[in-house]
């Protein structure tokens, strides 16, 4: 019912349907043996905002002591009721009761600590019930701290991502990052599929969910899982500024390669512990960045990375050197923001990689797995990805808004493509 209906709802509210409403909502009226406005001792009464509405209206049409005798409520009530006509009106018709939170006694050591936990969430801190303060200065029970938080809208929530912590001088590097690769577009005019970003991302052979559908109540919620979450692999994957995505490079932790045959398409190696070392990075250089489209002409290229240790080595910048290439290394603590892969392509990749398996997959169907998920990665998301990040973006600077920009059509193209991606992740699960 809306408050606009209330007038008309009043006029037809007959003896009968009253006594059927109040008997229903527990109303003193519908109580055999009790007169009209007398209450009942042994029972307690709610009404809904939309009959304490219909009381108020009664009420200003005549008088209180009216009101409380037509719809069989105390006096008292019709008088609390109307000073509560306002919260009324903007209430759900079928409320009962304002039991929302209140201000507590000491409302100035709310606004503070609620003040500091949103100082310390604003700079990514995470932040526990238990505040760190020395109970010197400030001491408070369990209680108290689920009152506070309940009162200021705070409550306990599952991180949903890890965010990188940007460094103080971020607009400095950011600036000298973007003269410094506008500075090799304008000197050698790379074509977009000369222009390039590479990135390791790990795939684990069991990834079970942390979270489950359980009854409420129960104390043991149990996950069956095969006992591998720890044991991965690693993965390099490489992509052109014209939406080009190269071979995947796959480094397994152990001593050799399997002898079973891997899937085409795709480039596995060993290593004892799993990293892309000096040699690895070599490697890769010669059999995947080397491949490309040009790499055989060794046309004029730039090949953006990271910051990391095993491609700054004296073999690889040789190897680098051989190849007519520009390397572009991102800042450090600046990869959420300038890394290609990490922006638009890695999360997908990893959450199209199918998960929950029983059994410890084999190596080639993991990999089938990886080829999946870097097949199901679109070109227009790796496109607007070198543009987010600076690298592709145009050259008279129409386009130097698209940094601080969300890369929206390319993540909702990536959800299209997620449905498929799970029914093909299906069948693999059914050969597994």
């Amino acid at each position: 019912f809306y408050y606009t209906d209330l007038k008309y709802l009043e006029s037809a509210w007959s003896d009968e349907i009253r006594s059927n409403y109040l008997m229903k909502n527990g109303g003193s009226s519908g109580a055999k043996g009790l007169n009209a406005g007398q209450l009942s001792k042994q029972q307690r009464r709610s009404y809904d905002a939309n009959f304490k509405l219909m009381v108020i209206n009664a009420a200003e049409a005549s008088n209180n002591c009216q009101a409380a005798k037509r719809y069989g409520v105390a006096e008292c009530r019709v008088r609390y009721w109307r000073a509560q006509k306002e919260r009324l009106q903007n209430a759900n018709t079928m409320r009962k009761a304002f039991r929302g939170p209140k201000s507590g006694c000491f409302r100035e050591i709310d606004t503070r600590v609620s003040e500091y936990v949103s100082e310390k969430r604003n700079e990514g801190m995470p932040i526990t019930r238990a505040l760190k303060i020395p109970p010197t200065e400030f001491k408070a029970s369990l209680g108290w701290c689920k009152r506070m938080m309940r009162r200021n809208g705070l409550a306990l929530r599952r991180k949903t991502s890890l965010a990188q912590c940007l460094p103080s001088d971020f607009r400095e590097k950011l600036l000298s990052y973007q003269r410094y690769v506008l500075g090799l577009r304008k000197k050698h005019h790379y074509p977009l599929d000369q222009m390039g970003n590479a990135d390791q991302t790990p795939v684990y052979f069991d990834m079970p969910s942390h979270v489950t559908v359980e009854k409420k109540g129960k104390k043991s919620v149990l996950v069956k899982s095969t006992g591998n979450e720890k044991s991965r692999i690693t993965v390099t994957l490489t992509c052109l500024a014209d939406g080009t995505k190269l071979p995947p490079y796959v480094v397994l932790r152990r001593k050799t390669i399997p002898k079973e045959p891997m899937p085409p398409g795709i480039i596995v190696r060993a290593q004892e512990k799993g990293w892309m070392e000096t040699e690895l990075v070599v490697d890769w250089l010669k059999v995947v960045w080397g491949r490309r489209r040009g790499g055989l002409r060794k046309t004029r290229n730039m090949l953006v990375l990271d910051a990391f240790r095993g491609r700054l080595t004296e073999p690889v910048k040789k190897q680098l050197h051989s190849m007519n290439r520009d390397l572009v290394i991102i800042p450090g603590g600046m990869t959420s923001q300038l890394q290609v892969l990490d922006v638009v392509v890695n999360k997908p990749f990893n959450a199209l990689t199918p998960t929950g398996r029983i059994q410890k997959p084999a190596v080639r169907l993991l990999c089938e797995w990886v080829l999946q998920a870097w097949d199901a990665v679109s070109s227009e998301s790796i496109i607007n990805g070198f543009r987010k990040c600076y690298i592709s973006n145009a050259m008279d600077g129409s386009e130097d808004n698209v940094l601080w920009e969300e890369v929206g059509p390319a993540e909702q193209h990536e959800e299209d493509r997620s449905d498929e991606s799970d029914k093909t992740c299906s069948r693999s699960s059914n050969q597994c």
